[in-house]
């Protein structure tokens, strides 16, 4: 009888530990769901950003271009590597 009372009390400790690990794997899927949420999110947003970057930048590269103003070279640089092409200063505006 009491080998029998020593296995019912270590599998209601053993159905604690279930339940607990069980709420315990709900909060964590909680977690990594918010998680996977908030990474969509800023994706997005980096997305977006980066899309009006390359909007942004297309419109100062055809900006300099029309006005002859030469861009600085860390930006001219970074045209470069990206694969965009900036025109030297028209002759009117290098006497300046």
């Amino acid at each position: 009888m009491q080998h029998q009372e020593s296995l019912r009390n270590q599998l209601r400790s053993q159905a604690v530990d279930i339940d607990r690990l069980e709420a315990e794997n709900t909060e964590q899927r909680d977690v990594i769901r918010n998680l996977r949420a908030d990474l969509a999110r800023l994706q997005n947003i980096q997305q977006t950003d980066s899309h009006d970057l390359v909007h942004l930048g297309g419109k100062l590269l055809a900006l300099t271009q029309a006005t002859g103003v030469e861009l600085h070279s860390g930006t001219k640089a970074l045209f470069r590597r990206r694969g965009w092409t900036a025109t030297k200063r028209n002759p009117e505006t290098q006497s300046q």
